[in-house]
């Protein structure tokens, strides 16, 4: 019995090969795109699950609350581990972390010579007890003493393949006490391998350097300072067994009342669980790693409105060829077969075209997944049996898409009456479903322009980005770190570069405008009469940084070039702060600052984003400290065949001042953009899926106009045989498409425009929805719907009378 359903679908299937083609097309588009954002979500899901001990693992954080604003953070400072594990040891296992960004590696080869490597992420300043916490499989060295010994480092085994060309794990036991030598400063010896930890982990570490010695690079170190304190400092917590988080908490207050000074502000230290970190963005991570759990619902819900409108699509198509197969139902019937039977073979055939599909779309989720890792964030694969819950899923897909797609034409079909199809009225018989279908295609467009619309918002967000004016010059500025700030190579430095015809200025500082890296401290102004202070940004500046990247002055001078952090220039943000309208007020007024001593204001400038545009621009104030001159930054104006000279002229001039440390150069342009990765991203995802949905959904309305056009077949012929006009005839069904399309838009217009809304607000500045987006939304969709429905349509209008009346 089965084996003749299963041949009889089969014969079915080939006998209408475009109904089977478009159907396994339809369905394949939105399973395989359903199984790419199913993947992305369980890779998600399973961040830092990949230790042992992850229920116990906890991050200290912090809440400050300042008069101007209030900050949640990551950084801790430095005694606070030791105080905790000191005031509280029975509770569990405080570990410090300290991440720092791009560094130089050098590795010494065999002759005694050192190769230089450029490592942008990964390194770590870490405390001896970091192995007890975190259960890393170790393939050299002891965890329980790998990091005792003062600048010792563990490294990954890809570092160990990469720097000392090792090809295999046999060999790593002959670089135990080999040197690594960081920024050129910092001499470390390894003392243990550890296999690559996955990619689904908040701690981006790759090398784990002995925690004392971050004061061998970092000047402004401070080990005992409750009140300097770095974001990229961490504290990670390992809790005993059977100690809750409650009682971490408890005692938290103390630790806040005991060692935060009074002048500080408001500091509430608190705990994070380690599964949490993943997705509370807020606290910075690493670069912003996290991201909003919202973020998974978003992709859960495309994936499956997807599958919904592939399966309305099926359903679509397969009810429009019903009135070909009513004639095979009635004789089936009348030859004794019963509802039963027929629900069971089309169901079987909807079956065979779900399994085809799904069969196709895992290739193309799998080529997506592996060729379009910039997009999607991670390199994945489906690796479908080796992963049981995106199994269950795919299993769940087939009989989902099986029932919903095959059981309401199946249900149709099986209704249908022997005598009247037998009479040729099985059209009159499936007439009343057109409302049904009607209803379908509008939901197919619903989704469609939902899509269209968020993509059009994404896009304006992103060219809003691109264009707005930061308020200091963006283009033709270089910037890149300096490995030391001493006066005997920045001023040769310096000189050399000028001599190139196309530079205009260098200047020294501490950062660029729209730098990552910003001093945080605190001011206040006495008049004021706070007992907290305003927490605010510093900018560590040259007698160049203004010039050179056009900042505007409103009022006062630049700072004298021999000064050292006593004058101040202030932004206007920081006179609303101090309650003065007018900028030539402000000058010569004295400041107190928790950055250095009281200064006196010497200017105010006009205020600059020194954040990407989600957040608000923080009060900035600029200060001279020739100490703190860590990036250089070059003005030019050259054009593009002279710009690879000018690059070739800066790395001479930096190859003979600092011969061990690579060049290495950011574009401010270049810098700006990538602040905005996750939303072009985003952009580049609604792109695709809005596409597919609106392919989809033409597939759905291509089934609509053959169901039509089929029903209206005779209407057809007769009005051509009174002379109706092909143009005519297309009327007929471009007014119902228009119909449905703008019932959709009535839909999709306010829910777009909830979730987009609601999506702008993450940036504190943002475009303003206008109407223009639902214009082109519609004007868009319109467009498409009429070449869909075009395409079908002259195919009926261009048919012969004859054909369609001969029965008449």
């Amino acid at each position: 019995m089965l084996k003749n359903y299963f041949i009889t679908a089969i014969r079915n299937l080939l006998r209408n090969r475009s109904f089977t083609i478009i159907n396994i097309f339809g369905l394949a588009l939105g399973i395989s795109a359903a199984l790419v954002l199913f993947k992305i979500v369980l890779f998600e899901k399973s961040f830092d699950s990949f230790f042992i001990k992850s229920d116990r693992i906890y991050r200290f954080v912090k809440r400050v609350e300042n008069p101007n604003l209030v900050e949640l953070e990551a950084g801790i400072p430095n005694p606070f581990a030791k105080a905790f594990k000191t005031d509280y040891p029975d509770l569990g296992i405080p570990v410090r972390t300290f991440y720092i960004g791009e560094n130089q590696i050098s590795v010494k080869k065999r002759n005694g010579d050192w190769t230089h490597f450029e490592q942008s992420e990964g390194i770590s300043f870490t405390d001896p007890d970091y192995f007890k916490v975190f259960d890393y499989e170790w393939i050299i060295g002891d965890p329980n003493t790998a990091l005792d010994k003062p600048k010792s480092i563990v490294i990954t085994a890809s570092i160990a393949k990469k720097y000392f060309g090792l090809a295999d794990e046999k060999s790593f036991d002959l670089i135990l006490g080999e040197e690594i030598k960081l920024n050129n400063e910092l001499t470390t010896f390894v003392t243990g391998v550890i296999a690559d930890p996955p990619k689904n982990l908040s701690l981006p570490f790759e090398l784990f350097i002995e925690y004392e010695a971050i004061e061998t690079i970092f000047d402004f170190y401070q080990p005992d300072s409750w009140t300097s304190t770095s974001s990229n400092a961490n504290v990670y917590f390992l809790a005993n067994e059977n100690v809750s988080s409650k009682e971490i908490e408890t005692v938290l207050p103390a630790m806040s009342e005991k060692y935060i000074p009074a002048t500080e502000n408001s500091t509430a230290f608190n705990i994070q669980a380690l599964k949490d970190i993943h997705f509370q963005p807020e606290y910075n991570t690493y670069g912003s790693s996290a991201e909003s759990p919202q973020t998974n619902i978003f992709r859960v819900a495309i994936a499956l409105f997807l599958v919904l409108t592939a399966c309305i699509n099926f359903v679509n198509l397969s009810t429009a060829l019903a009135i070909k197969r009513s004639k095979e139902v009635g004789i089936r019937k009348v030859l004794g077969g019963y509802k039963g039977q027929l629900i069971l073979q089309f169901l079987g055939e909807t079956f065979i075209i779900t399994v085809v599909a799904v069969t196709l779309s895992m290739g193309i989720a799998e080529l997506v997944m592996t060729n379009f890792e910039s997009v999607i964030g991670n390199r994945l694969s489906l690796n479908l049996f080796g992963d049981p819950q995106l199994l269950l899923l795919t299993c769940l897909i087939i009989v989902g898409v099986t029932l919903f797609a095959g059981l309401y034409p199946s249900l149709v079909l099986s209704r249908l009456k022997p005598v009247a199809v037998l009479r040729s009225k099985g059209q009159s018989s499936l007439s009343g479903n057109i409302n049904t279908r009607r209803g379908l295609v509008v939901f197919q467009f619903f989704i469609s322009q939902v899509l269209v619309i968020c993509t059009l918002v994404v896009i304006a967000q992103m060219r809003y980005f691109s264009q707005q004016d930061l308020g200091f010059r963006q283009s033709s500025i270089m910037t890149f770190q300096l490995p030391s700030n001493e006066e005997s190579k920045l001023n040769p430095l310096r000189d050399e570069l000028l001599r190139f015809p196309g530079v205009e200025m260098v200047s020294y500082n501490y950062a660029s405008p729209l730098s990552e890296s910003n001093i945080g401290s605190t001011f206040n102004y006495a008049p004021l009469g706070l007992s907290e202070n305003f927490d605010v940004a510093f900018k560590v500046i040259d007698d160049n940084y203004l010039d050179l990247f056009e900042i505007e002055l409103l009022a006062g001078r630049d700072i004298k070039k021999n000064d050292t952090l006593t004058e101040a220039l202030v932004s206007t943000d920081i006179l609303k702060l101090m309650e003065i309208d007018d900028p030539q007020d402000a000058i010569g007024l004295d400041i107190e600052t928790g950055f250095a001593n009281d200064k006196k204001i010497v200017g105010v400038f006009k205020a600059f984003h020194n954040k990407d545009l989600r957040e608000k621009i923080d009060p900035m104030i600029m200060v001279r400290f020739p100490g703190y001159f860590y990036e250089g930054a070059v003005k030019y104006e050259v054009s593009d065949a002279q710009f690879t000279n000018l690059m070739k002229t800066v790395e001479n001039a930096w190859s003979a001042q600092y011969p061990e440390i690579l060049f290495d150069y950011n574009l401010v342009t270049e810098d700006i953009m990538t602040n905005y990765e996750e939303e072009a991203d985003t952009m580049v995802i609604f792109q695709v899926f809005s596409g597919i949905a609106i392919m989809i959904g033409c597939l759905g309305l291509y089934g609509l106009v053959s169901f039509m056009a089929s029903q209206k077949k005779k209407e057809i012929g007769i009005r051509k045989v009174l002379g109706a006009s092909v143009q005519q005839i297309l009327g007929i069904f471009s007014k119902e498409l228009i119909v449905l399309i703008l019932i959709a838009f009535a839909i999709a217009a306010p829910v777009g425009y909830y979730f987009m809304n609601d999506w702008l607000t993450g940036f504190e500045y943002r475009i303003e929805m206008n109407i223009g987006v639902f214009a082109l939304a519609i004007g868009f969709t319109l467009i498409i719907g009429i070449v869909t429905t075009g395409i079908r349509s002259i195919q009926a209008a261009q048919s012969n009378p004859v054909d369609s009346l001969r029965s008449e």
